[in-house]
């Protein structure tokens, strides 16, 4: 049986990037290789636990020179090379399989000693210095999830690879729901007849819930049957709270924080789907709620330009022009017709 070592660097929560490698991970098994897993966290765990041999701690110490971040754990890296120099001599991986770049890092120096592909599979755009210090340009081949993500990499560091996407089980699990089950909303004290827009992400920088509020408020002083629901936590979470009491929206503005299952929010309490984001590898959660019959708005930016046909499955707008994601809000909810119309071709894009 064929081994396959998976290193993942990732944080404490599921999100796209797990996703992809937990799909990932389920391909490998059901094709029959022996898989080993090393990650910095347990969070995957309970999903993948099934489907590998082992699963093994790695802090994946990272050597960086960059404004506001420099790190420089030589003794940590050393030790951490060399328990992967011998698990690969140990198990003779066919293949030393890097989710996200840092993890390359320690890999390619392992692997090109032990004479061992390393596979590279990037989930977003990094800066040019990381290319190098992550040594990405010399692993044996790279995936990419964009076409956006591919140039953005053979730009900065002059390799090129192959585009996969992102998929999604779009016949059992995001479709479309016969009706919506009214619970959902009580529970968040939504009414039946207001326009529900959501945003499903990390409330990090680059994913600007802050924008979107901002945009919201606007859309709502013309409108007061909307409500806006994010759901995701991260370092932006006190922030947040704090814009929506100062602009007064807390009976408007519902922040379901980290949360199991997204799947009852496309089906039975987002109208229109929102992606805010500056930048994006892709944008799986903008896949996930056209596959479950939703039309987008999203910025017209990065891998985000892949998953929205502009007019046909949604709306985009300009990263830095605000005033255009409130009329696109505005447009969709006094729209019910156009919604449906985007929402059918979401569906098939999707698909």
């Amino acid at each position: 049986m064929d081994t396959i070592l998976i290193l993942h660097h990732g944080g404490d929560q599921i999100r796209g990037s797990e996703i992809c490698l937990i799909h990932t991970i389920e391909a490998l098994n059901s094709a029959g290789y022996k898989l080993i897993v090393l990650r910095n966290n347990a969070c995957l765990d309970e999903y993948i636990s099934g489907q590998v041999v082992s699963i093994l701690d790695e802090a994946f110490p990272e050597i960086m020179f960059d404004v506001g971040h420099k790190s420089f754990p030589l003794r940590k890296y050393i030790s951490s090379a060399y328990r992967l120099l011998r698990l690969v001599k140990q198990n003779k991986p066919m293949l030393i399989f890097c989710s996200g770049g840092l993890p390359c890092q320690l890999a390619v120096p392992v692997g090109r000693f032990l004479n061992t592909p390393i596979l590279c599979h990037f989930h977003h755009p990094a800066p040019k210095r990381y290319f190098y210090i992550w040594l990405v340009k010399y692993a044996t081949r790279l995936v990419f999830p964009s076409n956006f993500t591919r140039s953005n990499v053979a730009e900065k560091c002059g390799r090129d690879g192959k585009v996969i996407y992102n998929a999604i089980d779009v016949n059992k699990r995001f479709v479309p729901s016969d009706k919506k089950d009214g619970r959902f909303r009580d529970e968040l004290n939504i009414g039946s007849s207001e326009i529900v827009i959501g945003q499903v992400g990390h409330l990090s920088k680059h994913k600007r819930p802050d924008f979107l509020i901002r945009s919201f408020a606007e859309a709502l002083e013309h409108l007061e049957t909307l409500h806006l629901v994010l759901v995701g936590h991260g370092p932006l979470y006190e922030e947040i709270h704090n814009l929506v009491k100062e602009l007064g929206l807390e009976r408007k503005v519902a922040i379901a924080g980290y949360v199991p299952d997204v799947l009852p929010y496309y089906q039975h309490i987002f109208d229109i789907n929102i992606l805010a984001s500056s930048e994006e590898g892709l944008g799986i959660s903008v896949i996930e709620a056209s596959a479950c019959a939703l039309p987008s708005i999203v910025t017209d930016c990065t891998g985000l330009r892949e998953v929205v046909d502009d007019q046909v499955t949604g709306l985009t707008f300009k990263i830095d022009k605000p005033d255009e994601l409130t009329a696109s809000i505005m447009l969709l909810a006094k729209d019910p017709k156009l919604r449906h119309q985007y929402a059918e071709a979401a569906r098939s894009k999707a698909v």
